[in-house]
């Protein structure tokens, strides 16, 4: 028997999917990944991670000015496809951002969330789009000195570039599959997250851990990743020892950003396919045969989400 790749239901149904839904179910996935506790390095209920100039509320406001990139990539037409248009929309956004935030707060899952928001607009199959759009997107893309090209060329890790071109496999082929599976297996959604950012530490190439701490960084990150998936396995409690890695990592002033889009990237795509998977006119907080109804990922409790 010939298995569907686990995407299918997006690429088959999204181009007719509500707009409202498409931008709700984006936000829902940097809300969620905000949330998720503990998280070392980075902003979360606890503290601001590794990040002098971020905090949870600044974090938050910056989430709320989503829905007018949205909106944008939404409203502008593929027929045909104008890539410097899409570009210019994305910059608007990061001065938005910037004006808003005072800094470069979510620049990664506003590039990632915009590709996969275009791909999904597209007929046919998601990874494709994600492939062929970033193909054209890097094709025009003016050269730029920021921290990730500086990476990139200094280590030779092609960071999320190179995921983007590959049509994001950390995202469909590990990260979403692990999240699902341990989800479905013990029905503990905090449990299931934690077991997605410990695969997803282990496969990305995150320029920001580069970036901050060399290959040591990168290489403190994926030890640790595989130390927390084996502590998961054990039936472990790992919020203590996440937030001593906290502590460890404010110590290296070591981050992982990268790791924290993809972390958004997959709650994202797992709302949108709950939701494309539910019959006509039912409410997306409806439940769906074979899948648990989605719970807040930062507590152990099963508390039901509040839809705004």
């Amino acid at each position: 028997m010939t298995r569907m790749p686990l995407y299918a239901p997006l690429s088959a149904t999204c181009t007719a999917f509500p707009a409202d839904r498409l931008s709700e179910a984006l936000c829902f996935g940097a809300r969620s990944e905000l949330l998720l506790t503990p998280k070392p390095g980075l902003v979360d209920l606890y503290d601001n991670g590794s990040h002098s100039d971020l905090d949870l509320v600044r974090m938050q406001r910056s989430i709320d000015l989503m829905p007018v990139y949205y909106a944008e990539l939404l409203n502008e037409p593929l027929e045909p496809l104008d890539v410097e248009r899409l570009q210019a929309i994305g910059m608007r956004a990061e001065a938005r951002m910037r004006e808003h935030c005072d800094t470069n707060t979510h620049r990664g899952y506003l590039f990632l969330s915009g590709i996969i928001l275009i791909a999904l607009r597209l007929d046919g199959d998601i990874r494709l789009g994600i492939i062929r759009l970033s193909e054209r997107l890097f094709k025009v893309r003016k050269s730029e000195d920021s921290h990730g090209q500086q990476v990139r060329q200094r280590y030779q890790t092609g960071g999320i570039i190179g995921e983007c071109l590959r049509g994001l496999p950390t995202v469909f082929e590990h990260a979403l599959p692990c999240y699902r599976r341990q989800r479905q297996q013990h029905g503990d959604e905090q449990r299931a997250a934690l077991a997605m950012m410990a695969t997803l530490m282990q496969v990305t190439e995150d320029t920001t851990s580069y970036h901050r701490c060399g290959q040591a960084g990168i290489e403190q990150v994926r030890a640790d990743g595989v130390e927390l998936e084996q502590r998961l396995l054990g039936g472990e409690t790992v919020e203590s020892w996440l937030c001593q890695r906290n502590s460890l990592y404010q110590q290296m002033n070591l981050t992982m950003g990268g790791v924290a889009d993809l972390i958004a990237i997959c709650f994202a795509l797992d709302r949108l396919q709950i939701a494309v998977m539910e019959p006509a006119g039912q409410d997306i907080r409806g439940r769906v045969p074979g899948l648990p109804q989605p719970m807040s990922p930062f507590s152990n409790k099963k508390t039901w989400i509040k839809m705004p």
